[in-house]
């Protein structure tokens, strides 16, 4: 072989090797995966059928977790579980006089629970748990909730936790103990205030918290914890709170 054909030989084998080196640098287009899903709360059996958990560590234990939402009947008016009027012949909305304090809300399309989750003076910790799901910094939860009424008589108090160690949902067995919910991203009247900023919102109210902190995305689950020391019936804290209208947004 003269010279001539050796050099584009080289030359050859060069330019594909550059090319190959050239395509391996060239990064993959990310694909990104919407994880977001959102839950209503129709009714209690089908959550946890579709993977939520409920979880009561209240100590002493009581006799109501997370149930169902739900109206009562006077001769006047219709009601939900939180005295909020509800006038003949609407059906869209929860608690107040007028749709402006309910986004289309319906039925008993909601889930409660009340200081009634322990007997006399109790720790309540009661927890419902999303199923597991892939999250990441930026990503958001979002959720209406609401007590009986603003002036309170006695406070609540909610925390939205994720799981830090491990997709499950494992909250330990004593009302203090949070298992691998370590990291909170909302607390919602942490001071146990009976009115006034930072109080517990007497009508439908709309929460919204950003997931940050994370050093990778990971599979996790997001849990509300509803968390009221001296509570129960002789408690002087905890009447009970709904949740409704529940968002994971994946970003």
């Amino acid at each position: 072989m003269n010279k001539n054909k050796l050099s584009i030989l080289a030359a050859f084998l060069l330019a594909i090797i550059i090319g190959v080196f050239s395509c391996a640098k060239q990064s993959s287009p990310v694909v990104s995966t919407d994880y977001s899903f959102s839950e209503e709360f129709d009714t209690v059996s089908k959550s946890v059928a579709k993977g939520w958990v409920i979880t009561n560590n209240t100590k002493p234990i009581g006799t109501i977790p997370w149930m169902q939402g739900f109206y009562y009947i006077s001769q006047t008016h219709k009601s939900d579980g939180f005295g909020g009027v509800l006038h003949y012949p609407s059906a869209g909305g929860f608690g107040g006089n007028s749709q402006a304090d309910s986004p289309a809300f319906s039925g008993s399309d909601f889930i409660l629970t009340t200081s009634e989750c322990g007997h006399d003076t109790a720790n309540c910790s009661n927890w419902l748990i999303s199923p597991p799901v892939i999250i990441k910094n930026g990503d958001q939860v979002s959720f209406y909730t609401r007590t009986y009424d603003n002036p309170s008589i006695a406070a609540d108090r909610l925390e939205v936790r994720i799981n830090t160690q491990s997709s499950n949902a494992d909250v330990g067995r004593d009302s203090n103990s949070t298992g691998g919910f370590t990291q909170v991203i909302l607390d919602i009247n942490p001071g146990y205030l009976l009115s006034g900023d930072g109080s517990y919102p007497g009508k439908w109210t709309k929460y919204t918290a950003t997931i940050s902190g994370l050093t990778a995305a990971r599979k996790s689950r997001v849990a509300f914890r509803y968390y009221v020391p001296n509570g129960g019936p002789l408690g002087i804290n905890g009447l009970g709170i709904g949740i409704d209208k529940f968002q994971f947004i994946s970003n």
